[in-house]
C-alpha cells in the first residue's frame, strides 16, 4: 500500500511551493520599495555629511588658521576637486566602485580653490535581505502549518474509512475461511460417494480457483502485520504437493502436467511465501492455457542455486513489462484481481530470487525462478 503520510506531505510541500511563488510577487515589490527607501535615506545622509564638510572648509577659509584637518569618518569617505575635476585632496578608496554610493556637492569659493566635494558611503543590503528572509520564512511556516492542519482534517475521514475497510476485509476473510474449508471437505465427500461426477469436479475446480484468490488477498492484507519465518523446506516434495492441489483444475480443462522434479532439493524459505510463488504461477498457467494442452514443471539444482521452471502452451503474454504491476490483468474476461504476480515479484525481490519471463503469443509462456 502507498504510504499515506508521504502523500500528505507531498501535497503540503506542493502547496507551500505554489504559495511561496505567489508570495514572491509582493516580496519583489517590498524589496524594490526598501531599496528605493534605502537609496533615498543614503542620499539624505550623504548630503548632510557633505554639508558638514563644506561648512568646515568655509570656516577655515574665513579664519586665520594655518593648518586644516580634513574631516574623517568610519562611514563616509570624501574628496575635493578643482574646476578641472582634478583631486586636491582625496580619502576615496575607489571612485568607480559599484559597492559605494556617491554624492557630488558644489562648493562656494574657498581657500583651497575646490569646486566640487564628493562624498561616498558603502552600500549594504544585508538588513533588507535579512528582513526579506525572515518574512519569507514566516510565510512558509504559516502556510505549511495551515496546510498541514487543513489537509490533516480533510484526509481524516478517508483514513478512518480506510481503517474500517481494512478491518472489514480482515473480518470478512476470517469468516470466509471456515465455509471454504467446509465446502471443500463436502465436495471431497461427494466425490468419494458418487465417483467421478463432472459437476462435482467443476465445483471443486472453481473452489480451488477461489482458494488461490482468497490466499492472495489474505497474504496481501496481512503481509505487513504478520511475520513470515523461514524454515528448511523439501522443495521437491513441496512442488509435488502444490501440483496435486491443482489436479482438479487441471482435469477440468483436460490439461496434462509434465513433471521433471529432482529429489531431495531443500531450501531455506518461508513456506507461505513459497506457496504464493508456485500457486500463482501454476494457477496462471492453467487459467491462460487452452484445453487439452500440457504444462511443464521442472526443478533442478546446480552447485549453488536452484532453478524452478513452469511453462505452458497458452495464449502468451502481450506485454511482459506490465505483468508484475499491481491490478494489471492480461485478460479481463478470465478474471482475477491482478495482484497475484505482483505478490510473486515482491516476494522474489525480498528474498533475492531472480525471476525471468519469456512468452510468445499463441505459443505459451515460461516463468523461471532462480533461488540462491
Amino acid at each position: 500500500m502507498v504510504d499515506k503520510k508521504l502523500i500528505d506531505f507531498k501535497y503540503i510541500f506542493l502547496q507551500v511551493i505554489i504559495l511561496v511563488l505567489i508570495a514572491t510577487i509582493p516580496m519583489h515589490f517590498y524589496i524594490n520599495s526598501e531599496l528605493n527607501n534605502e537609496s533615498l535615506k543614503d542620499n539624505i545622509k550623504l548630503h548632510t555629511y557633505a554639508s558638514k564638510v563644506a561648512n568646515k572648509i568655509y570656516k577655515f577659509s574665513n579664519s586665520n588658521q594655518v593648518e586644516f584637518f580634513f574631516p574623517r569618518s568610519n562611514i563616509y569617505k570624501s574628496a575635493i576637486f578643482d574646476e578641472k575635476n582634478k583631486p586636491i585632496f582625496s580619502l576615496l578608496e575607489n571612485e568607480t566602485s559599484q559597492k559605494n554610493r556617491y554624492l557630488r556637492y558644489k562648493l562656494k569659493d574657498n581657500v583651497f580653490g575646490a569646486k566640487t566635494l564628493v562624498v561616498s558611503k558603502k552600500i549594504s543590503h544585508s538588513k533588507i535581505i535579512l528582513n526579506a528572509l525572515i518574512i519569507l520564512m514566516i510565510i512558509v511556516l504559516l502556510v505549511f502549518l495551515s496546510s498541514f492542519f487543513i489537509i490533516k482534517q480533510s484526509v481524516e475521514p478517508y483514513k478512518k474509512f480506510n481503517i474500517y475497510l481494512e478491518n472489514f476485509i480482515k473480518d470478512a476473510m476470517h469468516e470466509m475461511k471456515t465455509p471454504i474449508g467446509v465446502i471443500l471437505l463436502n465436495l471431497d465427500g461427494l466425490n468419494a460417494l458418487y465417483g467421478k461426477n463432472k459437476m462435482i469436479k467443476r465445483a471443486k475446480s472453481a473452489l480451488k480457483n477461489m482458494i488461490v484468490v482468497y490466499e492472495d488477498l489474505e497474504f496481501f492484507v496481512r503481509k505487513n502485520a504478520v511475520e513470515h519465518p523461514k524454515t528448511d523446506i523439501n522443495l521437491s516434495d513441496f512442488c509435488e504437493e502444490r501440483v496435486e492441489f491443482f489436479m482438479d483444475l487441471l482435469n477440468s480443462k483436460e490439461i496434462q502436467i509434465d513433471r521433471s522434479i529432482e529429489k531431495e532439493i531443500h531450501i531455506n524459505f518461508c513456506k507461505l511465501e513459497l506457496s504464493r510463488i508456485i500457486d500463482n504461477t501454476i494457477s496462471n498457467a492453467i487459467k491462460y492455457s487452452k484445453n487439452r494442452t500440457t504444462i511443464y514443471l521442472s526443478l533442478t539444482q546446480k552447485s549453488d542455486y536452484i532453478i524452478l521452471k513452469i511453462r505452458d502452451e497458452g495464449k502468451g503474454i502481450e506485454d511482459i513489462s506490465k505483468i508484475f504491476n499491481r491490478y494489471y490483468r492480461g485478460d479481463k474476461i478470465t478474471g482475477g484481481f491482478g495482484i497475484g504476480l505482483n505478490i510473486v515479484k515482491n516476494i522474489c525481490d525480498k528474498n533475492g530470487v531472480h525471476v525471468e519471463v519469456n512468452s510468445i503469443p499463441n505459443i505459451g509462456s515460461e516463468f523461471t525462478f532462480v533461488f540462491n
